[in-house]
């Protein structure tokens, strides 16, 4: 194994592919495609042309004889270390690019930059084209180090990156030791001589190729290639979602791993009820034809020319990928299609619309898809691509950059996160929702709209309140089921400018910008009021003294509190608590609270459930004082069961 230069490692949140770590000890980066690690000796076994060279094109070109879309990367070759000596300059072809309205996003190809100076491992395809072997493991882009040292740098972190912007994950060797693997590893068993090339310098469409040379404005500035997979900058989501529209893939059963047709599609029904059964997501991913012949009428793949389906294909039949040397390279790949227009702007990102989505499961890799668990692990990770995911960096995330092995299609938080804000199911308050008044103290009913939920786990809400119409916030409740009501019992927080919202939380904090904190929530369309408690009279209470009030204390408890009774004997005081329903219905249901509320005046209680009223009466050693006139003038009862027997008189 080469010496590798150390380098500095960080994560993304959400890229581009999944990698399985089989020969290599951990890479905490995410890979462009789910692969297995392909150490540069594996690489060198499986590319008949290693150049040096300097890149000057990159454009994508669109083939109308084939209908087929490519990047098509023009290198000036400086020095052939493997193939012919006389090759002044090579034209590789990837997967990729866009003509007009169309682009073709993937992921695991390496994206090229005009004026790099590169190191390549090359192949050709089925019809002699050249292309990076080993997909993006083959290419080395060459420059000095900090000591002057000429560096192979190999880029490993996912090419296509959504929404992050930490800087990706390189993977340095000497140059020279990368360079002398041409004389100093043999081509293996199977693949083409070095006498034998069997590849063109120039793909045969070349020459019937329409060009689309129109480079986008891409962030940091820059010239930057026409493809871009997964980008950060655009953004893709299936607008589908939005009207309850299932997004159907279809799956060719041909060459499964499992040797098991319909295990191998039941394994990927359970990738797609992963990402269908996210409680805040609305995307519902669906098995379409699920014995669909896709190479039986389609000479080229999804890879290469827009695809009458979304599809699933095991085998890698039109020799997309490269093949696996042993037990390392690409797994499979995943991408889509898309338009250039029609865009729609979901939590404060702009989505182009997804047109079709493919994954491509590479040939002879049973030694890991041969399994059922890892087979779904795999699809659950792909499909994530083919639904706009890159890559997270949170350790239990399906989209992390390595494989777990036999975890199957289980999501993790972060990946429910991605679910969530780009296909946000509508919350709806219905009520408040402006122009109500409500008292303190009082119990009201907090209403949402609930959309249908994918799955039986309806997830929950928290709920929140202001009183300065939205600057701030206040808590109400939190992991609240999503039943679509809530029985509030309004704080003594007085305003004219109160305002409830509903909201689902996001699992994983802190969201990585633009997203909000907050994926799906809806507040109160305008202001309505919360009025003072409403205050009783204190019990034999002197002229001017403290009434009875009510506020709120911790948690859901009240602290009463009010002012001292006309008589100098009394030695404690007694709290009852009734139901405001006997009340409205005419009768007095109040029962002791408390017996010994004691001489400060002050008591916190536990409040019992529903609307409750209050009263408070004087104790002396062996009598109890009155409970105050009602609003007719007439004294109020004692309770059934007073705490001492009700004196015959009051004081005046």
């Amino acid at each position: 194994m080469f010496r590798r230069i150390p380098t500095t490692c960080s994560l993304a949140f959400w890229t581009c592919a999944l990698v399985a770590a089989v020969a290599l000890a951990a890479i905490d980066r995410p890979l462009a495609a789910l692969s297995t690690y392909l150490p540069p000796e594996r690489l060198a076994e499986s590319a008949p042309l290693i150049v040096e060279g300097t890149v000057t094109r990159t454009a994508s070109g669109f083939d109308p004889a084939k209908e087929s879309l490519n990047t098509y990367v023009t290198v000036a070759v400086s020095f052939v270390h493997r193939g012919p000596a006389g090759l002044s300059t090579v034209v590789v072809r990837e997967l990729g690019g866009h003509f007009d309205d169309l682009y073709h996003d993937v992921d695991a190809v390496p994206v090229y930059r005009v004026g790099e100076r590169v190191l390549l491992f090359l192949e050709p395809g089925r019809d002699g084209a050249l292309r990076t072997a080993g997909m993006f493991f083959g290419k080395f882009v060459l420059i000095d180090d900090d000591a002057g040292l000429r560096v192979a740098r190999r880029e490993l972190s996912g090419l296509g990156r959504i929404p992050t912007t930490t800087p990706p994950q390189y993977e340095d060797f000497p140059a020279g030791q990368i360079a002398a693997l041409a004389s100093s590893v043999a081509l293996a068993p199977g693949r083409r001589p070095q006498s034998e090339p069997g590849f063109l310098a120039q793909p045969p469409e070349y020459a019937r190729l329409l060009w689309d040379d129109v480079e986008e404005p891409r962030a940091g500035g820059g010239r930057e290639p026409d493809f871009e997979p997964l980008s950060a900058s655009d953004p893709v989501r299936w607008h589908e979602a939005d009207s309850g529209t299932a997004v159907s893939v279809n799956i060719e059963r041909a060459r499964d791993p499992l040797g098991n047709p319909q295990g191998a599609v039941d394994e990927i029904k359970r990738a797609m009820a992963a990402w269908t059964g996210v409680p805040e997501g609305r995307l519902v991913l669906q098995a379409g034809n699920d014995n669909y012949d896709f190479t039986g009428s389609n000479g080229s793949g999804p890879a290469d020319a827009y695809p009458p389906v979304s599809i699933i294909l095991f085998g890698d039949p039109y020799n997309d990928i490269t093949d696996p040397s042993g037990c390392s390279g690409t797994l499979a790949i995943g991408g889509y299609w898309r338009s250039g227009s029609n865009q729609k702007t979901v939590n404060n990102r702009t989505f182009y619309p997804a047109l079709r989505l493919y994954v491509i499961f590479n040939n002879n890799f049973e030694c890991f898809l041969g399994n059922a668990s890892n087979l779904a692990e795999v699809a659950t990770h792909e499909l994530g691509h083919g639904i706009g995911f890159g890559h997270s960096t949170v350790t239990d995330a399906a989209m992390r950059a390595s494989a777990y092995g036999s975890r199957g299609a289980r999501l993790g938080n972060d990946d429910k996160d991605g679910a969530h804000c780009h296909y946000p199911h509508t919350l709806t308050l219905s009520q408040p929702n402006g122009g109500n008044t409500w008292a303190a103290g009082s119990q009201q009913s907090i209403l949402w709209t609930v959309t249908n939920e994918n799955g039986t786990d309806k997830g929950t809400v928290s709920l929140e309140y202001s009183v300065n119409g939205g600057s701030s916030w206040k808590p109400i409740a939190s992991n609240e089921a999503n039943d679509g009501s809530y029985t509030w019992t309004v704080p003594d927080d007085p305003s004219s400018s109160a305002t409830v919202r509903v909201t689902r939380p996001n699992r994983v904090s802190p969201t990585p910008g633009p997203y909000p904190s907050v994926c799906s929530l809806d507040a109160s369309n305008s202001s309505f009021t919360i009025t003072a408690a409403a205050a009783g009279t204190a019990p034999d209470g002197k002229s001017g003294s403290t009434p009875l009030r009510v506020a709120r204390a911790a948690g859901t408890q009240l602290t009463l509190t009010w002012g001292p009774s006309c008589s100098a004997s009394v030695s404690d005081y007694a709290i009852y608590e009734g139901t405001l329903d006997a009340l409205r219905s005419g009768s007095w249901n109040h029962a002791s609270k408390t017996c010994t509320a004691g001489l400060d005046r002050s008591e916190t209680i536990t409040p019992g459930t529903g609307a409750r009223y209050y009263l408070v009466a004087p104790l002396t050693a062996s009598n109890e004082g009155r409970l105050g006139k009602t609003s007719a003038g007439a004294d109020r009862p004692a309770a059934a069961t007073p705490c001492k027997p009700r004196e015959a008189s009051s004081c005046p």
